[in-house]
């Protein structure tokens, strides 16, 4: 197994392990360990059924120009949008919506952009900019829905 073969590799391992440091070390606010855990495991299935779609089915972008799922991808898919989903639900208040709304939108764009840019993936049929619209209805929508649906056990 060859490590770093593929362009663009080191920034997913950085991605990676910056978002695993981030999760373990970040205060605690609206989630206890087993809230994290299960929105963290929530959200990697969620990003693998969705990104699996994008990729074999629609064949809406490649990841290192290859056609199997690798270690580096595997930690793509899983880690790094579910920690950014662990993040945003552990800090989310209702209060200050449209900030967290326009704060995580805008990252999860730059991060997809550099993953584009420093050649780790392709777009086929997919513009990095359409991701735009898709993180906003996410981020708007649905985690402000799956915080209200955490037990109250779950959360601090």
């Amino acid at each position: 197994m060859e490590f770093m073969k593929y362009e663009g590799e080191w920034y997913v391992w950085s991605l990676v392990i910056i978002s695993i440091l981030f999760v373990l070390s970040m205060p605690k606010k609206n989630l206890t360990w087993v809230g994290i855990f299960i929105t963290f495991v929530f959200s990697a299935g969620l990003t693998w059924t969705f990104d699996t779609l994008s990729m074999s089915t629609f064949n809406l972008f490649d990841l290192a120009k290859k056609i199997s799922i690798e270690l580096t991808d595997a930690l793509l898919i899983g880690v790094v949008p579910a920690s950014i989903a662990t993040i945003y639900v552990n800090f989310y208040k209702p209060q200050k919506k449209w900030i967290f709304v326009f704060i995580f939108t805008l990252l999860s764009f730059v991060l997809e952009f550099g993953l584009v840019l420093f050649g780790y993936m392709k777009n086929n049929s997919w513009n990095t900019w359409y991701g735009i619209p898709v993180y906003f209805i996410i981020f708007t929508f649905f985690f402000p829905w799956y915080v209200k649906l955490l037990s109250k056990q779950l959360v601090k």
